[in-house]
């Protein structure tokens, strides 16, 4: 299995060689490797964002912001 930060991270590469496409592409494995994982749902919010998307962009940003937030809830628990 791959992890997901390896598509985060190629998601991030193709987001700032202006392929927004691929990114967004990268960011989605990303989340169904780990759906838990909030920064998956910010890298799409940025893609969706750049292909003139708003709409779900702004939903993509309040799922992360969402996931985020149980995320650290979850590590001050350990």
């Amino acid at each position: 299995m791959i992890s997901p930060t390896v598509y985060a991270r190629r998601s991030l590469c193709y987001l700032i060689s202006d392929m927004a496409n691929e990114g967004l592409n990268d960011a989605m494995q990303a989340q169904i490797i780990s759906p838990i994982w909030h920064i998956a749902s910010y890298l799409q919010s940025v893609a969706l964002a750049t292909l003139g998307k708003e709409n779900e962009a702004q939903a993509a940003l309040k799922e992360s912001t969402t996931l985020e937030s149980k995320w650290n809830a979850a590590s001050k628990q350990k």
